[in-house]
């Protein structure tokens, strides 16, 4: 039997939960580049502003045994029954008479009933403004007057996250306190030399009955928050901590509601620079109607985004990703990179080479926002055109973590700038000028041209990049070989150059072009050149000792991936090999979830009698299906033509899918945004298990592949290109796409290979 945890409700553009227990907390993110929370099925979660590491506001945890807690809770304490219980079934576990948790775009909506009590909880984050919304409505659904208390719970945390190991010290520089006039709890946080002391708010549209800001009083003695005292036994403490403590947000109101009655009201938990300005915030939104405006125009924000490109291509299972999903994915990617969700505990910072993927789709959806985020990654480039691991923008002082060294940092850019300048046409972006980390500054131009020159200036005896500590591979540090040779690297610096090359052309850069000529015509040598072709296939790294990586001569880790898709995607793959290249992956790492990284997978490293010193085969960069590097397994196989076999790993690649034939108990992750990786066949048991959610740079690369190659509408500077690679059996493909203040309506007959364009209007 394989259970069904939810549904897509499209015309609502919303996944519906209906079982509050899937296998891991099915998440969603709320947020506007500022404050920002995620919630699960359960209402776990936190929220933060800017950065999770030095100004979180909330409470996760991460370890205990009881996962998802605690989060943004409300409970129900029917006094006719004496019942209490949540709309989103955790924590009290109390049986629902009915239960669907509606994760949307931007805000995630409760309805559950129990004992002929309907009551709805919508969380959000508007654009505008820096307060998470809890809107309330209860409607007495029972043929008897109902008389309920309603509470809120939220934990407040530290906000610098790692000196939560010093509680016992910094307890007593914090404090909550309750405002009767303004109807709010005030988090009052003073820690010695904290770099973000903002004003913090909860508060409540209706006036409080009652209140605790101290959890063990909202707990009570023996309680905990699934049976919590303050609604089972003596009531609200009215508890105070202006000394510091364990801080919560509890704030309760009681209903009276004849048969058939609704009542409305909101929570507010804000964040602002000083107690006037949280005055001011916490009025703007103390009505219902202010709510709603906020709703309204959290929808609009994103029907700008989503209405960028509309398809219909009649598979409702592409169009639903396209449409809606995706853009979703790739903008809570974007906003967050690695850094928090159920599974990264919000440590890393930005991650150089990761956000910089990260804005490669949102530089179609949200020009300026991609622009927002590459500024911040070139602030973190050295002068002389290194890249870094992970920064921290939102630091007092900066704060720039430069190793691991990943070799492949800077070769990313110019992929993600060229995209947004073919977006917007705008070539001036390439003249903007931003600091290096450690002093003086530089246009954005010349930013990429150190980056890839200190690729270039860093390669081995046979002329490809040095490996460092890995390339994108993260696996690949396991050779503990600095001085190896990466193919994969190679090809992108071809690649790179190549996008490179044209724009330094269209900005009457002769000596740049002239140089990047030569760049890939050594290049190109180099990577056909015996060590690296192995006869079927490229090899992935060249060791220092002289062994070869992803060779046939291999007995693990024969064939990787990586260099297959990046010979078709650079051109380097001449005489075909491009073609072999890729039928050589189909036939060694195709499964039914997908291409495998590499295989066979290492049982020890770099020989089967040595020590396993990475993942366990089948998992991770260790023989896994690893879905970034699957897009680009889509992307070489349009650029050869091959929509059929394009498609087929599109298809398994989508999360909708996979969880349906794998079993949405099996597959684990929620199916409505991209994995990372999925377990592999070397672990039969689990094989078709996704890996983490969410954060992941197949989101952003998902996109580009669906609708820049199979789709093939791809923006350049000399206007919208319109060159599919669809699968056989589409009859009929619409495209709604808005470019440069033109909707364009593109009809592809893939029966006749015609295509018809029309500009409809003026956005």
């Amino acid at each position: 039997m394989n259970p069904i945890f939810g549904h897509f409700d499209d015309p609502a553009r919303e996944y519906v939960v209906t079982d509050p227990l899937p296998p891991l907390p099915w998440i969603n993110y709320l947020g506007n580049t500022r404050l920002t929370a995620f919630v699960s099925q359960q209402a776990g979660g936190l929220v933060f502003h800017k950065e999770p590491l030095t100004r979180r506001i909330s409470r996760y945890h991460y370890l205990p045994a009881s996962q998802d807690q605690p989060g943004f809770y409300l409970y129900v304490k029917d006094h006719g029954t004496g019942a209490l219980w949540n709309p989103h079934f955790g924590p009290t576990t109390t049986p629902l008479d009915s239960y669907q948790c509606r994760h949307g775009l931007g805000y995630t909506r409760f309805v559950a009933a129990r004992d002929g009590v309907e009551v709805s909880l919508r969380l959000f984050i508007p654009p505008g403004d820096d307060v998470m919304l809890w809107d309330v409505s209860v409607t007495n659904k029972s043929n008897q007057v109902k008389k309920l208390t309603l509470s809120s719970y939220l934990e407040f945390g530290l906000l610098e996250f790692a000196r939560e190991v010093f509680w016992c010290y910094l307890k007593n520089q914090i404090g909550f306190t309750y405002d009767a006039v303004e109807n709010w709890i005030k988090y009052d946080y003073h820690v010695f030399q904290a770099p973000f002391t903002p004003a913090i708010f909860f508060s409540c549209t209706r006036q409080a009955v009652g209140f605790d800001t101290l959890r063990a009083a909202f707990c009570g003695r023996g309680g905990s928050l699934e049976r919590p005292g303050a609604l089972l036994g003596n009531g609200f403490s009215s508890s105070q901590i202006p000394a510091g403590g364990h801080g919560c947000g509890a704030i309760g109101v009681d209903l009276v509601l004849a048969p058939g009655a609704t009542e409305r009201f909101a929570y507010l938990l804000g964040v602002a620079d000083d107690w006037r300005q949280a005055v001011d915030l916490k009025r703007k939104f103390s009505s219902i109607p202010a709510v709603d405006a906020a709703f309204a125009s959290l929808q609009q924000e994103w029907e700008r985004k989503t209405s960028l490109f509309q398809a219909k291509t009649g598979d409702a299972d592409v169009d639903r990703f396209i449409n809606v999903w995706n853009p979703l994915n790739c903008q809570v990617t974007l906003e967050r990179t690695r850094d928090i969700s159920t599974d990264h505990m919000g440590l890393d910072g930005m991650r150089y080479r990761d956000t910089m993927q990260d804005a490669l789709a949102m530089a179609n959806i949200d020009p300026e926002f991609a622009k927002e985020r590459i500024r911040l990654i070139f602030a973190a480039q050295g002068s002389d055109g290194s890249g870094c691991f992970s920064f921290y923008p939102y630091a007092p002082k900066q704060r720039i973590n430069e190793e691991p060294r990943r070799s492949d940092n800077t070769v990313w850019p110019i992929m993600t700038v060229a995209n947004l300048v073919g977006e917007t046409g705008d070539l001036s972006f390439f003249e903007e000028r931003i600091p290096f980390r450690d002093g003086g500054e530089a246009s954005v131009y010349e930013h990429i041209l150190l980056g890839l020159e200190y690729i270039y200036a860093r390669r081995g005896p046979h002329g490809l990049p040095f490996l460092a500590h890995a390339d994108w591979n993260d696996g690949l540090a396991v050779f503990h070989d600095e001085m190896a040779e990466s193919v994969m690297l190679g090809m992108q610096l071809v690649h790179a150059a190549k996008l490179f090359r044209d724009y330094a052309a269209r900005l009457d850069r002769k000596k740049d072009v002239a140089w990047y000529d030569a760049v890939i015509a050594e290049l190109d040598e180099c990577l056909n050149a015996e060590p690296v072709w192995d006869g079927e296939w490229y090899c992935r790294l060249l060791l220092s000792n002289g062994l070869r990586i992803g060779s046939k001569t291999r007995p693990q880790g024969r064939i990787y991936l990586e260099p297959q898709v990046w010979s078709v995607i650079s051109g380097v793959g001449r005489e075909g090999r491009g073609r072999m290249a890729m039928d050589a992956a189909y036939e060694h790492l195709n499964t039914r979830r997908g291409l495998m990284i590499h295989t066979p997978p290492y049982t020890g490293i770099p020989n089967p009698d040595d020590p396993l010193t990475s993942n366990v085969p089948g998992t991770g960069e260790n023989g896994s299906i690893f879905c970034h590097a699957m897009t680009w397994a889509i992307i070489a196989e349009c650029m050869l033509g091959n929509g059929d076999r394009a498609f087929e790993y599109y298809r398994k690649l989508l999360p909708s899918l996979a969880a349906e034939e794998e079993g949405q108990a099996h597959w684990g992750r929620e199916p409505y945004v991209f994995a990372s990786s999925v377990v592999g066949p070397a672990q039969p048991g689990d094989f078709g298990k996704a890996g983490i959610s969410w954060l992941t740079g197949t989101a952003s690369w998902a996109y580009i592949a669906a609708t820049q190659h199979i789709l093939g509408i791809q923006p350049t500077m000399d206007g919208l290109q319109v060159k599919p690679c669809l699968p056989s059996h589409w009859s009929h493909v619409r495209v709604s796409r808005r470019f440069r203040g033109e909707v364009h309506q593109i009809e592809i007959n893939n029966q006749t290979d015609s295509i018809r364009i029309d500009k409809l209007s003026h956005s």
